[in-house]
């Protein structure tokens, strides 16, 4: 595929735009990715692979948040623990349990798939969800498209887990991850919840970062130290999840433990205004889990309350930390090499901002671009206007920026010097890519973060049953 038409000017030449050209010469375009590039591989002094959170030029600490060592365990009054309960063949660590020592305030969002799995229709319909105070996490197997025997299967794993764990079921949150459309074997699980409830300790947090993984490449996990005025308190986060990942009001499976003491109310509102700005702004293949499941528990063990001015502080700090951990489920996306950020503003509102995000970054001709490392601008715009209502014909204006090198202005290609074009190969070939399209309709906006789409993602969901 050649450029689009060069300008009369030499040292100038617009931006590659993915469209025929008539025998001008081909944009140079960087080479693709020999490995894949995780968020985790980006440098981010003080952050370790496994024990912090993945590093991430997109994410900030507010100021009087501090990062830690740990995982959900990190807040006073919380054990976990991992092991391999013969789910997975390859006998990694497939079963988890989370509590808390003292009763919690609870928030949770679950997959609005209507084929979702029977872990989160128990929990969902029965569970007391704005007060529960553990989780039983399976990996390998989904336990969803099973039918009764799915919902059959998905209590005894509660009762259990309850037995173990000194706590009412209705207190106990069930979840899932893996196959989907295979029976669960339940003796296998019963046995390991017997097993994990003798090794649920402070010091569990990693085990259970590890055990709740499927196609991952690394855990997800971390822990913050957030000062307010009251005194400090305490927040540890993991998650999971590399494919089938287009959340909506939900996650893949996330857990957020915190010993900070909030009311229901006040916990539920964050938590939906949190969860929207990060796991529900991400995207890898653009395909929604039946198991999608968010959930955050908080047991005041800290004695300091989040009230007024403090709960907006205490937002930010949950924020970065859940940002850092969707941004690394992109970075961890099956086969994914870059991660993108993508800026929708002057949209006609934040709704049609949202839809036109969503069509790009699910794009998999706009992913594949970015696999090869190609500002292919013109696939960015076909999407953006396939979901905007075209007015009667009128002019499609926008513009489009890769970093900081813009590439089309109101519509048209932008000449770029030699420098710019170094420039914009530069932008191309980082793990990380900021990428800007600014409508002229409104005032909405939108952020998505979104991976590209590599033959290694072809390989692994081609060799997946289900």
């Amino acid at each position: 595929m050649t450029a689009a038409r060069t300008s009369s000017h030499p040292a100038a030449a617009p931006a590659w735009s993915g469209k025929p050209g008539t025998g001008a010469a081909a944009a140079p375009r960087p080479a693709s990715p020999r490995k894949p590039h995780t968020a985790l591989t980006l440098p981010l002094q003080g952050c370790g692979p496994t024990d912090q959170l993945p590093p991430s030029r997109f994410v900030t600490l507010p100021d009087g948040v501090t990062q830690a060592i740990g995982s959900v365990t990190h807040p006073v009054g919380f054990r976990a623990t991992g092991l391999h309960a013969g789910l997975k063949r390859s006998g990694k660590a497939d079963l988890a349990l989370l509590v808390s020592d003292a009763p919690c305030v609870s928030a949770v969002l679950f997959t609005t798939n209507a084929a979702a799995a029977a872990p989160v229709r128990l929990t969902r319909s029965s569970s007391s969800c704005d007060r529960l105070r553990g989780v039983v996490v399976n990996s390998g197997n989904a336990n969803a498209c099973t039918g009764k025997r799915g919902l059959g299967d998905a209590a005894p794993r509660r009762r259990g887990a309850a037995d173990e764990l000194a706590l009412h079921p209705e207190e106990v949150a069930v979840a899932s991850t893996g196959l989907i459309g295979v029976p669960l074997p339940i003796e296998r699980i019963v046995r390991g919840i017997a097993a994990a409830g003798r090794t649920v300790s402070a010091a569990g947090g990693p085990d259970f970062a590890t055990a709740i993984r499927t196609t991952d490449r690394t855990p997800k996990a971390g822990a913050l130290t957030v000062a307010l005025s009251g005194g400090e308190v305490r927040i540890g986060l993991a998650a999971k999840g590399a494919g089938m990942i287009s959340p909506r009001m939900a996650t893949t499976l996330s857990f957020v433990t915190t010993d900070a003491a909030i009311s229901p109310p006040a916990l539920a509102d964050l938590w939906r205004r949190v969860v929207a700005r990060t796991f529900n702004s991400v995207t890898v293949d653009g395909q929604q889990s039946t198991n999608d499941m968010a959930l955050c528990l908080a047991n005041g063990a800290s004695g300091v309350a989040v009230s007024g001015p403090d709960v907006a502080v205490f937002e930010q700090a949950l924020q970065a930390g859940m940002l850092s951990l969707a941004v690394a489920l992109v970075g961890d996306g099956e086969g994914a090499t870059h991660t993108v950020r993508l800026t929708v503003t002057g949209a006609w509102d934040d709704a049609e901002a949202q839809t036109v995000a969503r069509s790009i970054g699910d794009s998999p001709l706009v992913k594949a671009a970015f696999f090869g490392a190609d500002p292919n601008w013109g696939r960015i715009v076909q999407a953006a206007g396939q979901v905007i209502d075209a007015g009667g014909g009128a002019r499609f204006q926008v513009e489009v920026s890769y970093g900081d090198v813009e590439v089309v202005r109101d519509g048209e290609p932008v000449g770029l010097p030699a420098a710019r074009r170094r420039a914009l190969a530069g932008v191309m070939a980082a793990p990380e890519i900021d990428l800007r399209l600014t409508l002229h309709r409104g005032p909405g906006t939108a952020t998505v973060y979104f991976s590209d789409l590599s033959h290694e993602y072809v390989s692994v969901n081609s060799e997946s049953s289900t």
